[in-house]
């Protein structure tokens, strides 16, 4: 495929009616994700006199985000995101003015503040996908949607630290809490109002079947229930686990090699960046194989491109290492997505993306919860084992239910191909 092709695709995706519309706003809201745990960690900390105390409230935010994530999802699969999506806007103000409020407070009152901020903080990100799957017909002009989505994920979790740290400089950790926040509302507003989002419910009457079952059950089960999901959402855990590790184990790895751990630091920038040209590549792409082989054929890569960092003995190797991990992040979550929104009913598709977007933030947690205990008993190179057992579990895990899996995407890959 020449770069020409590659771009076409994008302007093409771009140009479809609608698109703008939901796009830009979404961007705008879905910035402040990487920015206001950061700016909250921040000011906590600075407030308190405690990185204990910042730390404790960035735990509280993320475990409020992961329990919130999954309920706002099936609000909107009930209740459509055109009403949510302002409900929660609204109490998302309302939150960040008790979290101002907080600070003439003692110093729990401050770390509990960020419990409601968390758990207002709207779940844009896995609707956009939501829309897509609805606006968008089956086929390249979805893959690559999905490819995109993945994308901006990566450039989002480049830009965010780098703006917190750029606005708390010139202004300070409560004044970027508050312009991320705001950032939220606008663009949660703006998006909740274009035109193409009033498809992402639909009458009762119209609601889809069940692809898995073929009946009219599909209306009513969880996504859980549903055969083939568990074992999606455990892959999706196990590889954000996978890539959570690296963030302990690089930087002690450097320290290890007698550098800093800021080099450390600076290295984790090399699998996002690797991710972000692996995904607009994966995107451009015309995919003819079943969306199940796809995401195992990314799932073997990943795991391939990680048993290398287990031997790195020098930071150049390690950088190169890392940048061959980064390389299939964007695309195995683009083809993640994609998979499940084949599988669930369109009437539990937010709930289901959503809980796919909780499982990866436990997966992180857990897997820089046993990196940093590995790290302490052993050392690092046995932490980044962890990286490639990882994403062996997430490869078991779609290997497991591949029969299902193949059964209920051949919809799906007929129109990919088409």
């Amino acid at each position: 495929m020449s770069l020409v092709d590659a771009v076409g695709r994008y302007v093409e995706l771009w140009r479809t009616p609608g698109v703008p519309r939901v796009m830009l706003p979404a961007m705008l809201a879905r910035l402040p994700v990487a920015i206001e745990p950061l700016a909250i960690f921040l000011h906590v900390s600075e407030k308190t006199g405690s990185y204990s105390a910042g730390a404790t409230a960035l735990a509280l935010f993320s475990g409020a985000l992961a329990v919130a994530w999954p309920v706002h999802g099936r609000l909107i699969d009930r209740h459509g995101l055109r009403r949510v999506l302002p409900v929660l806007a609204l109490l998302h103000a309302v939150a960040l003015v008790g979290f101002v409020a907080a600070n003439q407070g003692p110093g729990w009152l401050l770390i509990s503040s960020v419990v409601p901020v968390a758990l207002t903080m709207a779940p844009v990100g896995s609707t956009v996908r939501a829309a897509w799957a609805l606006i968008l017909p089956p086929g390249p002009k979805l893959n690559t949607a999905n490819a995109l989505e993945a994308v901006l994920i990566e450039v989002f979790f480049v830009i965010g630290p780098a703006a917190t740290g750029l606005f708390t400089g010139v202004f300070s950790a409560l004044a970027t809490t508050l312009l991320a926040g705001g950032m939220l509302v606008v663009g949660s507003l703006l998006y909740a109002s274009a035109p193409a989002v009033a498809t992402l419910r639909k009458p009762d009457g119209s609601a889809e079947s069940d692809a898995t079952t073929g009946d009219d059950l599909g209306r009513t089960r969880r996504p859980w229930r549903i055969p083939g999901v568990v074992a999606i959402l455990v892959a999706a855990g196990a590889a954000a686990a996978a890539f959570a590790v690296l963030e302990v184990a690089v930087p002690a790895t450097v320290s290890a090699l007698g550098s800093t751990a800021a080099t450390g630091v600076a290295l984790l920038s090399l699998p996002p960046a690797a991710s972000v040209l692996g995904g607009l590549v994966w995107g451009a792409r015309q995919h003819t194989r079943r969306p199940v082989h796809r995401y195992l054929v990314l799932l073997a890569v990943a795991l391939a491109c990680m048993v290398p960092l287990v031997f790195a003995t020098s930071i150049p190797v390690l950088a190169v290492c890392l940048f061959l991990a980064g390389l299939p992040l964007a695309a195995l979550s683009a083809e993640e997505f994609g998979l499940l929104g084949t599988l669930v009913p369109k009437t539990v598709i937010n709930e289901s993306f959503a809980l796919a977007a909780t499982m990866m933030a436990v997966g992180s947690a857990v897997g820089t919860l046993v990196a940093g205990a590995v790290l302490g008993w052993f050392g690092p190179a046995e932490a980044r084992l962890l990286s490639p057992v990882a994403a062996l579990v997430a490869l078991a895990a779609i290997l497991w239910v591949r029969d299902t899996l193949s059964r209920v995407d051949a919809p799906a890959s007929v129109g990919s191909a088409s």
